[in-house]
């Protein structure tokens, strides 16, 4: 590849990956071009579809979000795997809109992203069995509800993130009071009212 499209190839990249963390996946490809200061042509001679530029925007994240559910496998308190999990993974999703759609969806981006989502659910799937046979997690908890979780998750990040920010942190909190028997976990307060109006305003 000549350097000048090595450098386009990089500029695409870095524009992409900031306008998904700012305003989700949706975001159009004339804008990412824009962003670059590339043309359209150019950024389509690179990544010709939407899922491929996106495939190699997050494949990284992905990968992280993966070994957050692989470490929790091995932890020794099933109870604490599945807490911290849920609660690093929540995290992560609000770190970036774009990413907080990602892990909210199954959309197809490519082979090697469906080769992780596989891996990501192999290993969760595991977190929850261990943590439902501890006799401390509700019996009927499964993958499903994580992913009901991070779906409700990705629409509370698009709109309390820049303004309530401990928002998702709580979200996550609250539902794993409700899935630990008897559990007390810790989560942050409430955001304010004004906080909140401001959410509601956008």
């Amino acid at each position: 590849m000549r350097a000048d499209a090595r450098r386009n190839r990089a500029a695409a990249l870095a524009a992409a990956e900031a306008v998904y963390a700012e305003q989700g996946v949706q975001v159009s490809l004339n804008e990412i071009a824009h962003r670059a200061d590339i043309g359209n042509a150019t950024l389509y001679r690179h990544f010709p579809t939407r899922e491929l530029l996106l495939s190699e925007v997050y494949a990284g994240h992905l990968e992280r979000y993966c070994a957050i559910a692989e470490d929790a496998v091995h932890a020794e308190d099933p109870v604490t795997a599945l807490r911290d999990c849920v609660t690093a993974t929540c995290a992560l999703q609000a770190t970036n809109r774009g990413l907080a759609d990602l892990l909210a969806s199954l959309r197809p981006l490519s082979p090697h992203v469906e080769q992780l989502r596989a891996r990501h659910y192999r290993a969760i799937a595991k977190v929850f069995r261990r943590a439902v046979r501890s006799g401390k997690v509700r019996k009927d908890a499964s993958p499903v509800d994580l992913a009901v979780l991070l779906i409700a998750n990705a629409g509370l990040i698009h709109r309390t993130v820049d303004d309530a920010p401990r928002a998702s942190a709580r979200l996550s909190a609250l539902w794993l009071a409700g899935v630990i028997s008897h559990g007390h976990v810790e989560a942050p307060p409430a955001p304010t009212e004004s906080e909140i109006r401001r959410a509601l305003n956008r």
